[in-house]
Formats: structure tokens, sequence, C-alpha cells
């Protein structure tokens, strides 16, 4: 049997997508293992199932999984891809819809131009910040890129240490995650964002996992890291995201007057293709 696929990137971060709403297949973990090598397989970092959904009201259901197929939860970069491949091949004629996720049902729009906005739940802030440690702000006090001696924390489906910035091309997130392990107040597996504002509308975000080392592509930190500039009052409302791999953009949305978040990206449909199971 032959399964028709595409492949994606959105955000950084490329998917497979299989369509199972208009052809059927059941896929199994050592399928997904096989088809994520990057040698012999299609190679992705994420794999996406459009299915049928369960209740009358939502419009389709998606469930991710990771390399080794492994069911995992969502993020936004993947309902870009998804919901983009949706409306562009008709499987829902309507440009807002309703889609069932692991743990969530969002209502997403689709727009003119391809972009996707996200609805997501405002992160949590920590009132307390905290400090850099004394021998590195030593060690950088001649450094142009050093602008404040603390990092404020928030919480997003995990942990998240957010450092504003003067030059983002001069720190050294390495050396500052090596720092920053060894202090008490940061919890294990988190995430450093290192931001420059570069006006009122744009922030660019640098970001590393700790213990694990750079993240190219969008992660959970970026809506963190933008939350929290704008809750400082450091930029507008809506601002424009800017990854510092170079790799994507997005805007991130946060009137007071709603409840609710919201991220706009692209994604690029990179090929369409078959495989045999």
């Amino acid at each position: 049997m032959l399964l028709r696929f595409t492949k994606m990137h959105g955000l950084g971060n490329d998917l497979m997508v299989l369509d199972l709403i208009s052809q059927h297949a059941y896929i199994q973990p050592q399928q997904i293992r096989a088809w994520s090598d990057r040698r012999f397989g299609v190679g992705f970092q994420r794999l996406a199932l459009i299915e049928v959904p369960r209740h009358p009201d939502d419009d389709f259901s998606c469930r991710m999984f990771n390399t080794d197929g492994v069911e995992i939860d969502w993020l936004v970069s993947d309902l870009c891809c998804v919901a983009r491949l949706v409306a562009d091949k008709r499987l829902i004629s309507k440009a807002q819809m309703r889609v069932a996720m692991r743990h969530a049902v969002l209502d997403v729009q689709v727009h003119l131009d391809g972009s996707v906005s996200v609805p997501i739940t405002p992160p949590e802030f920590h009132a307390e910040r905290v400090a850099l440690p004394h021998s590195l702000i030593q060690q950088q006090e001649s450094q142009a890129w050093l602008l404040e001696n603390s990092v404020t924390m928030v919480s997003m489906d995990g942990p998240h240490a957010v450092l504003l910035v003067k030059d983002l091309s001069k720190v050294p997130m390495a050396e500052l995650a090596v720092y920053l392990e060894q202090q008490p107040g940061i919890p294990a597996g988190t995430t450093l964002s290192a931001v420059q504002v570069h006006d009122a509308s744009t922030i660019e975000v640098r970001t590393w996992q700790l213990g694990q080392g750079a993240i190219e592509g969008f992660h959970p930190s970026l809506c963190a890291s933008a939350a929290s500039i704008i809750k400082q009052g450091k930029v507008n409302r809506q601002v424009r995201l800017e990854f510092a791999s170079g790799q994507a953009k997005a805007w991130l949305q946060w009137l007071e007057s709603e409840e609710n978040m919201y991220l706009t990206g692209a994604s690029t449909r990179v090929y369409e293709g078959q495989i045999r199971i």
C-alpha cells in the first residue's frame, strides 16, 4: 500500500504530515522511526497525523509523534504546518478551524497569506528574579552585551529564564548557561532566552536548553520570553519575534482585553511524496 505524505517546514522545525482523513492507515512506532531517518527515510523532527475528529464540534484532530514513535505534546509550529496544509488541500473549507490536539481543543485562524494564528495560554510570571553570578558580571563588565544583572523566571510548559541584552550577537550563550546551571534558583531543564529589543515592535531571541545546547527552531520559550518583555512594558502588545538562528519569524499578540495570547507564524510545503507501508 502506498501512503501519501507531505514534508513541511514551520518556524524552524520540519514535519512529515500524513492526511488520514482522505486515506486510511494504522501507523506503528517502528515505521515512524524508519521514516524519520534523514539518510534512508523522509527525515523529520516530528510527525503529524491529521485524523477524523471524535467530537462533532471539532473540524479535525491531530496527533504528534517524535522520531522514536512516541506521542508527544504539540507545538505552535505544528499547528502552523497542519492548519496550512488542511486549508491548501481543502480538507476543511473554512479559514477558522477547531482542532482537537493532545490535552487541548484550539480555534486556529488561517489567513489569506497562508500564515496561521494559534491561541496560547499566557505564562506564569515569578515575582522574584534570579541574580547572575557576581563572577560573571565582573568578567563581562567590559562586554557590550550585558544589560541586566538578573534573569526573569517564567513558567510555560516548563521553566524559562529570560535575560534582556544589548547585543545578542555577543552573548556567550554556552558560558552563560554553565553559570546559570550552578545557581540554586534555576531549576533543572530550564530554557535560557537572551532577548534584544530592536524597537517597540521587534525583538530578537536566542534560546538555549540548560544541559543540552542551542535550540534552533520554535520552542515555547520564544512565547514565554516575548510575553515577559511585553509584561515589563519594553515593547508593544503586538511584537515581531525574530529567531537569532535566522530560520524563522513570527508575531505574538497579547491584548489586555483578551484572555489568550496569539502567535502567528508561517509554514512552507517542501514536497509531496508516497511511502510504502
